[in-house]
């Protein structure tokens, strides 16, 4: 990859941490690869093709050694095709770090992640599946890629000033109009708000069904200091401390419809953070889990209950569900949100603990784990146990690819796999893999 740092004195710009840089493909984080005297420089608000003016975020002369730097934008010397007026203002330099690709047209974020994905397929080395068909597709009725974010945890500072975190930053920065959140998230005016002393993060939630939620969190903060503007309309208010939850409005919960079910989650409990998510996973899900009737399914990191709803339905009353989850509240929760589906039931404890002390197999399952990813260990005793399928739904593609080659040398193979847009403006990828098992 060619680079123009040459067109700066190297000391001069070590010794002001500033390089002029050309920017070539993408990185896995949301960054992307530039060199400078054979040093890799993963640059931050850049996009491919361009020439920057970069900082460096490290001192170069403690980091001589270093295998790699990292740089944020701060000049664009010569624009790239992709580049396009930032949707977010203060996603920009030294903004907050929630909306990496802000500056970049939406249908080049795509491509980009598209060709992020492929890569890390084939570095992981699978190979049962034509890596090149990977492409990430937007959500349903998401031209603009904004408004989409229903779950927003913001951070303030220690005089009270309710905003988010810089990229590889404890700062806390302005939030501006927010664009990315949804429009009942940002009529909470939160930037313009001071928080209470001994509040150390807020968690904002816009669900589908209800008034929307603030949660106030800190360890030791007082419930009895939180005063509720008016700005708040009528949002359900809670306090979470290192003890407990306390709601002040509401019930500390949230309602989240997706077709004729209502689901009940906690109002700092998980659930897909686009507006559109969980009704779009949960339709795919339906098509290619193919659970047979009357017969068995397991639901592993199974949350609130959203897939194991589908599940039950095809295994019909006289199969067998189970949802596996290991945060305590979530799966009492799952437990309520089923309880007039008898087929199912729901089990609270470590996924891979509880799969590794089954003695039996089950026909299909659907797994939703955290970024970290299933893990060789579990996807081996997926590998032994499943008759089937497996459906994997994934928020890190990096740890999906992964897995899927763990699997792959099991004697499975992976049938379908689509990539989704479901975190417009930022580099994250949701995922969902099908797996069957190899002929022969």
């Amino acid at each position: 990859m060619s680079t123009d740092a040459e067109r700066v004195p190297s000391e001069t710009a070590l010794g002001d941490r500033l390089l002029t840089l050309t920017v070539g493909p993408p990185a896995a984080g949301g960054t992307f690869v530039a060199r400078h005297e054979g040093r890799v420089v993963f640059v931050r608000g850049a996009a491919p093709g361009e020439t920057v003016t970069a900082r460096l975020l490290e001192d170069p002369q403690e980091k001589a050694e270093a295998r790699f730097w990292r740089a944020e934008a701060l000049d664009v010397l010569e624009a790239g095709v992709d580049r396009v007026p930032s949707v977010w203002e203060q996603a920009g330099v030294d903004g907050v770090g929630g909306a990496e690709w802000a500056h970049i047209a939406l249908p080049a974020q795509r491509r980009i992640a598209s060709e992020v994905m492929q890569e890390l397929l084939r570095r992981a080395g699978v190979s049962s599946f034509p890596i090149e068909q990977v492409q990430v597709e937007p959500a349903p009725h998401d031209a603009e890629g904004l408004h989409w974010r229903t779950r927003v945890r913001y951070a303030v500072d220690a005089e009270g000033n309710v905003g988010m975190r810089g990229w590889r930053s404890h700062a806390v920065r302005p939030v501006g109009e927010d664009p990315l959140s949804a429009q009942s998230i940002r009529d909470l005016r939160l930037g313009e708000w001071t928080a209470p002393e001994g509040t150390e993060a807020i968690d904002a939630v816009a669900p589908s069904a209800g008034p929307a939620s603030v949660v106030l969190i800190g360890r030791d903060l007082d419930p009895d200091s939180v005063e509720i503007p008016e700005s708040w309309g009528d949002a359900d208010v809670a306090v979470r401390t290192a003890r407990e939850l306390v709601a002040l409005r509401g019930e500390g919960t949230v309602h989240e419809r997706v077709g004729e079910r209502m689901f009940v989650v906690g109002a700092t409990g998980f659930w897909q953070s686009h507006r559109r998510a969980a009704e779009l996973l949960t339709e795919v899900v339906e098509t290619t889990l193919r659970a047979p009737r009357g017969g068995s399914a397991w639901d592993l990191y199974g949350g609130v209950g959203l897939f194991s709803a589908v599940a039950a339905v095809q295994v019909g009353r006289d199969g067998s569900v189970v949802s596996v989850e290991g945060n305590r509240r979530a799966s009492h929760l799952a437990a309520e949100n089923l309880e007039d589906l008898g087929q199912v039931s729901t089990a609270t404890a470590d996924v891979t603990d509880w799969v590794r002390a089954r003695r039996g197999g089950v026909d299909v399952v659907v797994l939703d784990p955290p970024r970290s990813g299933a893990g060789a260990e579990l996807m081996g005793l997926l590998a032994k146990a499943v008759r089937q399928r497996i459906v994997y739904v994934s928020c890190e593609p990096s740890t999906l690819a992964r897995d899927l080659a763990v699997i792959e040398k099991k004697g499975w193979k992976v049938v379908d796999l689509r990539a989704f847009d479901l975190f417009p403006h930022t580099h994250h990828i949701e995922s969902v893999a099908v797996l069957e098992r190899a002929e022969g």
